[in-house]
């Protein structure tokens, strides 16, 4: 079996939005870790105040399938409202 692929995504959240990005993850992470090939995601606050979003999938292709979801559609555009720099993202291989 291959090992996932990783990915992190940094956000940087205005902080008069923080508390609604908060209310708003917490029920779309679930949602996340549901998708076809999602073998875990989570997200964390950074204690200067940004976000994480951390996920594990299958392969490449599965990450890629999320990425043009309607899902994504809906999460993506909501998240992008609310930051006050554009996110970063990694894909890494899990190193054992």
């Amino acid at each position: 079996m291959s090992t996932p692929l990783i990915r992190i995504v940094h956000l940087q959240v205005a902080p008069a939005h923080r508390a609604a990005f908060e209310a708003y993850v917490a029920t779309k992470i679930k949602v996340v870790a549901n998708q076809p090939g999602c073998l875990r995601a989570t997200w964390l606050r950074a204690h200067d105040g940004s976000y994480f979003t951390y996920s594990e999938w299958r392969s490449e292709e599965f990450l890629q399938q999320y990425r043009e979801s309607a899902t994504f559609a809906e999460i993506w555009p909501t998240l992008k409202a609310w930051f006050d720099t554009p996110a970063r993202a990694w894909s890494c291989d899990l190193l054992t």
